[in-house]
């Protein structure tokens, strides 16, 4: 490492959760043992939602099949401040040797920007990045991932309404056919948040003469969309089975409650990629096709209060309710490959002390 003993970025109070419109406050530390060059001392922040995803083709002849890779980016931010040095250097400025704390300040943009997300062939990303600029040498980097969490209020009138849907099949076998077989099942709103349960309403009708088996599913649906192509992805999470239903009898269920794990966000404000989420009511059916439908629910980061007695006041509701929700609930995203440390989790409980080092990486 040469003259430079320690480089790395500090946040501000060590917060690492942010939310749309907030400021993203630190320090860049840097150590020296003596004098350094440099052409100046940039930081940048950047948040992009990027997919990827390969699918096989086959050529039609004896040369087989290729590869062909689907690539989507949105760049929502790139911003840069000058913390030392200037824009346009020779190389002639002189950082003196000790330790130096610079201050940098960015702002999020209110609005336009996704949550922090790492999917199968996508991911939503925000960090920042320090650079030396040294004349005549690899520039020194070092890089700091944070968490931003895009507000969806699920207190608000158009995810309180119930979710609602039916349907009914008949059975046959050869020439005999039996009675129908129904579902009407519903939601008691559409959207929730993690740790809270999805209160399931039923009626399963059974005319058959088969015992039939209901049971509920919470599904998530990642969706990518790269050169008019798409990719989508499903994970199932929880499932709730109920006691059989005799033939020519009637189920039901009343308020029956299915557990939402710790799981991201919805996503519906991004044009490379989707996340969305689904309740599966279904019956098993014994040698047939299940009966099944699918009711659509919201994931959302700002917990439901059953008395509405608040006003909605953006920056202080989000600073004083949505931290402590992500505290309680929101899940660790995985790594970022690109990223000297770690991303910090939703819930921002990690330990922040770091080992100070440089990186070559771009």
């Amino acid at each position: 490492m040469g003259k430079l003993k320690c480089f790395e970025i500090i946040m501000l109070d060590n917060k690492s959760v942010f939310h749309p419109g907030e400021r993203v406050n630190g320090q860049v530390v840097v150590e020296l043992k003596g004098d350094m060059k440099m052409r100046s001392l940039r930081i940048f922040m950047r948040g992009i939602a990027k997919v990827h995803w390969t699918e096989s083709r086959s050529t039609g002849s004896r040369l087989g099949s290729y590869t062909e890779h689907y690539n989507a980016e949105v760049e929502y931010f790139f911003k840069r401040q000058v913390l030392f040095g200037g824009e346009i250097s020779d190389g002639r400025d002189t950082l003196t040797e000790g330790r130096h704390e610079l201050d940098f300040s960015f702002e999020l943009p209110m609005g336009g920007i996704s949550t922090s997300f790492e999917g199968k062939h996508g991911s939503v990303r925000y960090w920042l990045k320090a650079e030396m600029d040294k004349p005549w040498s690899f520039n020194h980097k070092t890089k700091k991932a944070f968490t931003v969490i895009s507000p969806i209020d699920i207190n608000r009138a158009e995810y309180q309404t119930q979710v609602e849907s039916s349907v009914e099949k008949t059975l046959c076998c050869w020439l005999c056919t039996s009675g129908p077989i129904s579902i009407t099942a519903r939601t008691d709103r559409r959207g929730y948040c993690p740790g809270e349960s999805i209160a399931i309403s039923a009626e399963f009708d059974n005319h058959s003469s088969r015992t039939v088996i209901p049971y509920a599913t919470l599904y998530q649906t990642q969706a990518f969309f790269a050169s008019g192509k798409s990719r989508v992805r499903r994970t199932k999470f929880t499932v709730l089975t109920g006691l059989p239903v005799a033939p020519g009898t009637r189920g039901s269920w009343d308020s029956q409650l299915l557990k939402i794990p710790a799981v991201s966000p919805s996503i519906m404000n991004c044009c490379v990629m989707k996340v969305d989420y689904f309740v599966k009511v279904a019956l098993h059916i014994p040698g047939a096709y299940n009966l099944r439908i699918q009711l659509p629910i919201v994931i959302g980061t700002v917990p439901f209060r059953r008395a509405q007695t608040y006003h909605f006041m953006e920056s202080r509701y989000y600073r004083e309710t949505q931290a402590q929700f992500a505290m309680d609930f929101l899940p660790i995203p995985p790594p970022y490959r690109e990223t000297i440390t770690p991303p910090p989790p939703f819930d921002g409980k990690v330990n922040l002390s770091t080992t100070c080092g440089t990186s070559n990486l771009c």
